[in-house]
């Protein structure tokens, strides 16, 4: 027997019959694919974004074309290599000056140096992950926020939140499903085992990192138009597309994983509060030690996300309510049973969420 979850517990079950019926909630799908933000203007400052305008040059080769996204620790752009003779455009990623040099440097480039190491040695050497984005070039800029990293990869198509928008209301047909789920489930095996060398295994996994391979670069094209900014550095995102390919077809499917930007070896953590918060792992909310395997909880949720456009556990007590986590622990325990007592008594923010009196009280009839 676990202890209670104060107040929240009691008020779950009705919660999870809310969430299994109806569900047109907060969390819903519908009510966060459907407009795109971009990142803070405030972050153009010393340490942070560096500012990038269209046709740009950057290491003599690559032609800023497009604006692509945008994450925490980056901008990521659509560029013209005219040192390449095929494939021309590929994806160039800005990282923030901060990400490296300061107090708390980020992992991305270590590990994507350790998956391209991984795929030269002769014990993996047959074994290629072709379901995860592989570096192409690196160097650096000096701009007028600092020194910036610069990552080069190929160019991609959408993501899966832009992907499952192509579908009657956001749901992944289920043939699609099945072979998103398997090419993911290779890309983490890769990162886990493959790539595991000393304790070094790679702990990352986010549905808006999931991207899809497409036809050839020429014929991508931009879904929206740049809209118009007082600054000529600060634009929107532009979706790109494939003018000949329907990539809603299972044979024409091809998922690469990718930003490493907030991934963590599995023995040096970059952060403790890691993943999205609805699919936060138990034993991340209970401040707990996790590893490699809170992935494999992360991709569960990203496939219940897919198949019924709705988060499993969205971490909230009412539809209208904001998250917290003590809604997130009691509608994962309605769903799934209680927590177990040792996750509890390895948790450093247990006695936030539970009454260790009554555990203990349990524990000892």
């Amino acid at each position: 027997m676990t202890a209670r979850l104060r107040g929240v517990l009691k008020a779950s079950s009705l919660r999870v019959q809310a969430m299994f019926g109806q569900r047109n909630m907060s969390g819903s799908i519908q009510n966060t694919i459907s407009s795109f933000s971009e990142e803070s203007i405030s972050r153009y400052c010393p340490g942070g974004y560096h500012p990038v305008r269209l046709q740009d040059v950057f290491n003599d080769r690559y032609v800023v074309v497009s604006k692509l996204g945008y994450g925490r620790y980056s901008t990521v752009w659509l560029v013209h290599d005219i040192k390449r003779r095929e494939n021309k455009h590929v994806a160039l990623k800005i990282l923030t000056a901060d990400c490296f040099g300061a107090s708390k440097d980020i992992f991305e480039l270590e590990i994507l140096k350790h998956i391209n190491e991984c795929t030269k040695t002769s014990e993996f050497r047959s074994y290629r992950p072709i379901h995860i984005l592989g570096l192409i070039d690196k160097f650096r800029i000096q701009g007028p926020n600092g020194i910036h990293v610069c990552l080069v990869f190929k160019a991609m198509g959408p993501d899966m939140s832009h992907y499952r928008s192509l579908f009657p209301e956001y749901r992944i047909p289920h043939p699609l499903l099945k072979s998103i789920t398997r090419q993911l489930l290779l890309a983490l095996t890769y990162l886990h085992d493959t790539c595991n060398t000393s304790n070094h295994k790679i702990s990352y996994l986010r549905h808006q990192n999931e991207m899809f391979e497409k036809a050839p670069p020429e014929v991508f094209k931009p879904i929206d138009t740049p809209s118009a900014s007082p600054n000529d550095f600060y634009m929107k995102s532009e979706q790109i597309t494939s003018a000949t390919e329907d990539i809603t077809r299972p044979q024409n499917l091809s998922v690469k994983l990718s930003d490493f930007g907030t991934a963590s070896w599995y023995h040096k953590h970059l952060t403790e509060w890691i993943q999205p918060e609805k699919l936060r792992a138990p034993e991340v909310i209970l401040g707990a030690q996790w590893d490699y395997k809170v992935d494999i909880w992360n991709l569960g949720l990203i496939i219940w996300e897919l198949a019924e456009a709705q988060f499993l556990f969205d971490g909230q007590r009412t539809p209208n309510a904001p998250y917290t986590a003590e809604a997130h622990l009691a509608l994962i325990s309605a769903v799934l049973g209680p927590v177990p007592e040792d996750l509890i008594h390895r948790s450093s923010q247990a006695l936030k969420y539970f009454d260790l009196e009554v555990l203990y009280a349990q524990a000892s009839h």
